[in-house]
């Protein structure tokens, strides 16, 4: 408490310093100031440990594997290397195989698409994208028999199904994609037109004219086989498992012993801070000095301070008698522009 004695007589006036008085009448203010710092650059091997409170010290319920998984493994084969660009985005967000070979797939290829598949344990979904022509028809035909004959020579286990998805005669004729005659060398190509009234069209024009349309076959003949609500539903159902884990915990966690398995752990932490606060203080101590570091320069605010104060009912930087006016004037709801003096 600041005593002044007054003027006119010896009576003595009190005053209650600012900080010893509690404003119960006002909230507290929200403080978002940021504290002038220093910066200091300095070597240090990372060892920042925070220690928690020992309320904080809570046994918890942990899981592991907790992730839903499909039903069927998604393969999905292209003929052309040029189709990446439409199938990787689906492959990834479907989690699927790609296989991408040039023209035909090789018998090591199959090989390693069945082993997989049977590693996997799921049955495993071929989606085959081909040119629409004798030798791409042929392609999930290949794909199948083969995959049959591996089954039956290497992996009994292996549980498959293959599905063509492009490019088939009522797409092209659908999407009025371009054509070019078959090769005159096309054995097939009698068969062909008599079967299917066209000549060939390549997966190509597709991809290329409208890469959208073929990304959307493909994402539809993938949704019999994908259960899209099934990363909800796990997430769902974890959830609900950390709740009723945490409320068994609760239920037969000993009290006494918790609070010594706290204070244990407490000791222990602080012991390890302790540590690495020792060893970094140590190696700032010998590279001060050793190793020198780029100066610290940090940017300044730029303004126009002119601007900046336009709207100012009064500043600290203007003399008191243009204060004064300023406030006179602001006060009196109006009046005269103060002027410097």
């Amino acid at each position: 408490m600041a005593c002044q004695q007054r003027r006119e007589g010896r009576q003595v006036a009190c005053y209650v310093d600012f900080d010893r008085i509690i404003d119960n009448r006002n909230s507290d203010p929200v403080i978002h100031r940021r504290a002038r710092v220093t910066p200091n650059g300095w070597v240090s091997i990372g060892l920042d440990v925070a220690i928690p409170d020992i309320d904080e010290l809570e046994p918890r319920a942990e899981v592991t594997g907790f992730e839903g998984r499909q039903h069927y493994a998604l393969t999905i084969f292209g003929e052309k290397t040029s189709l990446e660009d439409v199938l990787l985005p689906i492959a990834q967000r479907f989690e699927a195989d790609l296989y991408l070979p040039a023209g035909e797939i090789s018998d090591t290829m199959l090989y390693r698409m069945a082993r997989d598949g049977v590693e996997d344990g799921r049955t495993m979904v071929v989606l085959v994208l081909a040119d629409c022509d004798p030798a791409g028809h042929q392609m999930a035909v290949s794909i199948g028999r083969k995959l049959q004959a591996l089954r039956n020579l290497r992996f009994p286990g292996l549980a498959f199904e293959v599905v063509p998805v492009a490019l088939t005669v009522e797409q092209v004729r659908e999407l009025r994609l371009p054509s070019t005659p078959l090769k005159e060398t096309e054995k097939r190509a009698d068969r062909w037109r008599e079967a299917f009234g066209v000549e060939q069209t390549e997966i190509d024009a597709l991809a290329t004219l409208r890469p959208q349309v073929l990304a959307e076959i493909v994402t539809a003949a993938i949704a019999p086989y994908f259960d899209a609500s099934l990363a909800f539903r796990t997430s769902e159902a974890r959830r609900k498992w950390e709740v009723a884990a945490r409320k068994m915990l609760h239920d037969q966690i000993d009290g006494e012993a918790l609070a010594d398995v706290r204070e244990s752990a407490v000791l222990r932490l602080a012991e390890l801070e302790a540590e690495f606060d020792d060893i970094n203080q140590q190696l700032r101590m010998i590279t001060d000095g050793v190793i020198e570091l780029p100066e610290v320069i940090i940017p300044e605010p730029q303004f126009d301070e002119q601007s900046a104060r336009q709207a100012s009912l009064i500043s600290s930087a203007w003399s008191w008698a243009k204060a004064t006016r300023a406030l006179k004037a602001h006060k009196s709801y109006g009046g005269e522009t103060p002027h410097d003096g």
